[in-house]
């Protein structure tokens, strides 16, 4: 691999070679300048990635000896060289020069090298969407690190997506009323004819906050699964796009003043749901790194790609097979017949084995909290009255769309679908635990379930079982994919193993850079067990699983 050596920006790392591109981007007209941070610079890189976030934020910290980042070369022979301002002439090479208005910039390309010809970041489109880490991150704060001497001092900068710091800057004056689409004039039309659906309403808004001739574009990820949409309307297009959620119900919005776009974003999505095929479950916005685009799913969707229950193969969005190791030398070498994962999941032996992890059970304090019956209370302008909606908001349908949702879809140790990993112990099935929801949402009760059963099914998702452990680095491990723990052989089984081993989302993947070393902190959550919990049974009116007890 000689051409990639030479490469100036191939880099080993991990015993790897990495297309690896930091560059500091000052944005200002016909004054941006760019400057490369070099890996043997960078002490800490951490980028965050989180699955409830639809950005990525992180840090970085950089050796800035004698202030190295933003002095330019003095020329002792220039005597004119402070009457200058600092403008940078030929003999000098610039500085770098931090605005300090989020316009300073943290561009990043980092991709594995998957062969040894080019001198750009090599691969497929497709191995590139698994791989390749492409971002913009805007320098939202910083701080100095000093030493104890000029040569021992860092600069930490701290950086969050470009699309979010915009968002937060930007005041979007938008209506869905003033959208194509809304049939005729919008004067003396009540709200409901006014209105458009969520998605298309989340949508339009993006388009609004970032307009194509406003210098930072956005997209959307488009598929339509093989569908021939050629002499499609763009209604059924939308409609036939897996990639974007379109919603079950509909909402006429206009921003206040005082919104900025963020606020008006996390607004319409607090009161998106999917549709009913989906029972009307809760969505998240997620920005591809690459390619960097939108897309809206709901999480069933997410879990319905993880795994293929009728063959035992991977799904989609399944990564791996990962294995528990630790007790032997031969630490992932000893393979066993897949069990409690699917039998085609690729292991990587190198980079694939757990030697050590933390499993942390549901808190007990947020369970009886968070997961509970939610009674929605609302009120109907139409005809005068108040409503409390608690059937389709309580423990039981809950349940019974927690188990649908997130549980069905996953391998289980036989015939039968698998069992939810928690119960409703008998006070919260009978309703002497529940917590109240008030609700603003009109005439919809299909979108009060986001105030109701939903931030039930978000609590049981994301308070659930959880797994964490460091693993050597790559770049294909995301949040919102799935990974398999397994065994190696090396731990002995266990009636631990129906908890512990299975198919798990990650919630966060760290992608951190130290020292020359490259490692992933991944924090990972399951959501149910092969077999059914000792303490449960399930009703007989099948109403769910229940605990024993008080």
């Amino acid at each position: 691999m000689e051409d990639v050596i030479q490469d100036p920006y191939s880099h080993k790392i991990n015993n790897n070679y990495y297309f690896f591109k930091v560059t500091l981007v000052s944005i200002a007209g016909d004054q941006s300048r760019a400057q490369d941070i070099k890996p043997s610079a960078i002490k800490s890189f951490v980028i965050n990635d989180n699955f409830t976030n639809f950005y990525q934020n992180g840090y970085i910290v950089i050796n800035n000896s004698y202030d190295a980042l933003e002095r330019d070369t003095y020329q002792y022979d220039d005597v004119n060289y402070y009457n200058n301002a600092g403008n940078v002439t030929s003999n000098q090479d610039a500085g770098f020069v931090f605005r300090g208005d989020a316009r300073d910039i943290l561009h990043v390309e980092i991709m594995p090298r998957l062969d040894d010809t080019g001198t750009d970041i090599t691969g497929s489109k497709l191995a590139q969407g698994f791989f390749r880490m492409s971002y913009d991150f805007a320098i939202y704060n910083s701080e100095e690190i000093p030493g104890d001497s000029p040569e021992r001092k860092f600069k930490k900068l701290y950086f969050w997506d470009l699309y979010y710091q915009l968002l937060t800057e930007k005041n979007t004056f938008f209506s869905t009323a003033l959208l194509p689409g809304v049939s005729g004039t919008t004067t003396n039309l009540d709200d409901k004819n006014r209105a458009v659906s969520t998605g298309v309403a989340i949508k339009e808004l993006l388009k609004a906050a970032f307009p194509d001739n406003d210098g930072y574009p956005i997209y959307f990820s488009e598929n339509s699964a093989g569908i021939n949409i050629t002499n499609y309307t763009q209604d059924q297009i939308d409609n036939a796009n897996i990639d974007w959620d379109i919603g079950g119900t509909n909402i006429f919005f206009s921003s206040p003043a005082n919104y900025k776009a963020i606020d008006s974003l996390n607004y319409l999505l607090s009161r998106h749901v999917s549709n009913a095929a989906s029972n009307f479950d809760q969505c998240f916005l997620r920005l591809d790194r690459y390619p960097r685009q939108f897309k809206l799913n709901s999480l069933e969707q997410y879990f319905k790609q993880a795994y293929n229950p009728s063959n035992d193969t991977t799904g989609n969005y399944y990564l791996e097979t990962l294995r528990l190791g630790g007790l032997t030398d031969a630490d992932g070498k000893s393979k066993t017949d897949n069990y409690f994962t699917p039998k085609d999941g690729l292991y990587f032996e190198r980079i694939g084995t757990i030697k050590s992890f933390s499993f942390d059970n549901m808190p007990g304090v947020y369970s009886q909290q968070k997961i509970n019956t939610r009674a929605v209370h609302s009120y109907d302008y139409e005809n005068k009255l108040f409503n409390i909606e608690l059937v389709r908001n309580g423990v039981e349908q809950a349940m019974k769309t927690f188990q649908a949702n997130y549980v069905n879809q996953l391998n289980s140790g036989g015939a039968e679908p698998s069992f939810p990993n928690f119960a409703p112990g008998q006070l919260r099935y009978s309703n002497k635990n529940i917590h109240h929801e008030f609700s603003v949402v009109s005439q919809d009760s299909d979108q009060r379930l986001a105030f109701g059963r939903n931030k039930f099914l978000y609590a049981s998702v994301f308070s659930n079982n959880l797994i964490t452990f460091r693993l050597p680095g790559s770049t294909h491990r995301q949040a919102g994919f799935f990974i398999g723990i397994d065994r190696d052989g090396a731990i002995p089984a266990s009636k631990f193993d129906n908890k512990l081993l299975g198919i798990y989302l990650i919630i966060q993947a760290n992608h951190i850079f130290s020292g020359g070393e490259y490692y992933n902190d991944l924090h990972c959550i399951k959501t149910y067990n092969f077999r059914q919990l000792d303490n449960t049974y399930n009703d007989a009116d099948n109403k769910g699983l229940i605990s024993y007890g008080p």
